[in-house]
């Protein structure tokens, strides 16, 4: 049994060490998709090549499966981070790394006139620009979050972050991404992002996220 535990950690171990080597920093910080993917995979097949094969012969080609899904997994992540930023340079959509998904911010005064649901003709660019990059990479889910700053009654807030949502899940759809890859909600003001004390800060909490999550 230790030396099972100890094959086992080398091997994890391994990966780690290989994984730090090829990561790389970007602006948010965070690091590759390839090597939280390949480690994410080698535990999850090590435990399922434990569970199945009850031994370390089993539990070392589990580990090496994982890890090469994982890393399949990550490298996809990766390449579809690379094009959102290649098309959206300068748009004014955030792009972030979390490490397990990508998330992308559509500032609401460029995309919603003010109080309305409606997108503005002039942002449809962007979201092509997204729709293109999503239909590139059919494997994802696409998670749409509308959000608002605390101005007015909760209930009318609710609702507005609700149709923001759903129209730019309804636009995407249009442009061919598959509607059951993509679930909408609104969050009203409950997830703000800075203060709603301020001008900036009400103007940055008004605005609809999608998150491009891996299957």
């Amino acid at each position: 049994m230790k030396s099972k535990r100890i094959l086992i950690s080398f091997l994890l171990g391994s990966i780690l060490i290989t994984g730090c080597a090829n990561d790389f920093v970007r602006p948010e910080g965070s690091t590759s998709y390839t090597s939280s993917g390949a480690v994410g995979g080698a535990v999850a097949g090590a435990l399922a090549g434990q569970v199945i094969g009850q031994d370390t012969k089993g539990t070392l080609i589990g580990a090496a499966a994982g890890a090469l899904l994982g890393t399949a997994v990550g490298s996809s992540m990766q390449q579809q981070e690379n094009e959102f930023r290649n098309v959206l340079y300068s748009s004014g959509v955030g792009i972030v790394n979390t490490g397990n998904s990508i998330l992308l911010t559509l500032p609401g005064g460029l995309t919603f006139p003010i109080d309305g649901a409606k997108i503005k003709p002039e942002f449809t660019r962007q979201l092509n620009s997204i729709a293109y990059v999503l239909n590139k990479y059919p494997n994802s889910r696409i998670k749409i979050t509308g959000h608002t700053d605390n101005t007015g009654s909760y209930n009318h807030n609710l609702s507005l972050s609700e149709q923001r949502a759903y129209s730019v899940r309804n636009y995407l759809v249009r442009q061919g991404v598959a509607s059951q890859r993509i679930t909408s909600l609104g969050l009203a003001s409950d997830l703000p992002i800075a203060s709603n004390a301020t001008k900036a800060g009400r103007q940055a909490n008004r605005r609809v996220t999608i998150e491009v999550i891996s299957r």
